[in-house]
């Protein structure tokens, strides 16, 4: 037996230098809670060891210690007095290896490992405490009509549904050559093609519109696109669907199947698509004279509608 080895009621104990092995500690920048972690003890009893309250430990805790410390077994025991010679405790010379790395590289690598993955861990922990923005149903659509006659002024009708009240802003694409008359509620801004409305009402059903007068040769085309779009938390945006284009042709705009009279049907389809806003100024009362007379007819030199009797 070896002087550093103590038999105690059957129990084979050794005498470490509690110095050297926080000297070891520190110098590999381990702490007591990871060299307890890993000789299965508490932090108290590490720093009894290294405060050499209690000299003497069990073999098998020395074995440990020393692998966390990434050395030799002999390199914590306090040296005896007199030695013939090195003391031959360890099994094997092969130093002490874990997960293939020398003990001294895993230690280092794992503490770097912990130093980088808490401050992420406590993050995500954070991040998932987080409230989460709100998700808005946003819907809007246009009400436009298919073809008027080139000069005529018609109505643009966007109904806006969020759901409850909230910051609104509407956005509006129009063609170019396009004449803006009239917006409803005022245009909060208008540069070049574009109209933009903020509204802070908002709410289920909410209308924004405006008069426009087209110009040009029958058959052109002239297309619109716009969006909407909150922010609750995050920016929501959602497409204006429904009508995008008219046609330039020799017709009134309520008269959608352009064949020269207003009936009863499309009289009612004008109050109901474009009759909820009275500021619009859509001029109803001219188009229940067409309805009321036995038709139209578009009068080009003069570019005005003349009703028939």
């Amino acid at each position: 037996m070896a002087e550093h080895d103590i038999q105690r009621a059957g129990v084979a104990m050794i005498r470490i230098d509690g110095a050297r092995v926080r000297q070891l500690r520190e110098d590999q920048g381990l702490t007591q809670l990871y060299l307890a972690t890993a000789v299965e003890v508490t932090t108290d009893t590490i720093s009894r060891w290294e405060n050499r309250h209690y000299p003497t430990i069990k073999r098998e805790n020395g074995l440990r210690l020393a692998e966390a410390l990434g050395v030799e077994l002999e390199e914590i025991l306090e040296k005896p007095a007199k030695a013939d010679g090195p003391v031959q405790d360890s099994p094997s010379s092969t130093p002490a290896t874990r997960a293939g790395l020398p003990l001294k590289k895993y230690n280092l690598l794992l503490n770097i490992s912990l130093a980088v993955m808490i401050p992420v861990v406590i993050g995500l922990m954070i991040w998932k405490k987080q409230p989460k923005p709100e998700t808005i149903e946003l819907k809007a659509s246009r009400s436009l009509p298919a073809a008027c006659a080139p000069g005529l002024a018609f109505p643009v009708i966007i109904t806006v549904h969020t759901g409850r009240e909230m910051p609104l802003l509407v956005r509006e694409n129009v063609p170019a050559n396009l004449e803006i008359l009239k917006t409803i509620p005022d245009a909060t801004s208008q540069s070049g093609n574009t109209l933009k409305w903020i509204r802070k009402e908002g709410g289920e059903h909410l209308l924004t519109g405006y008069l426009a007068r087209a110009r040009g040769e029958y058959g052109t085309q002239f297309s619109f696109s716009g969006n909407i779009a909150v922010r609750q938390g995050q920016k929501q945006e959602a497409d204006i669907s429904g009508d995008d284009v008219i046609l330039l042709k020799p017709v009134h705009w309520a008269d959608t199947n352009r064949d020269y009279v207003i009936s009863d049907d499309e009289v009612l389809e004008v109050y109901d698509k474009f009759g909820g806003i009275a500021e619009l100024e859509v001029d109803l009362d001219s188009i229940e004279e067409i309805w009321m007379g036995s038709g139209y007819r578009w009068n080009q030199k003069d570019q005005t509608i003349e009703i028939l009797p």
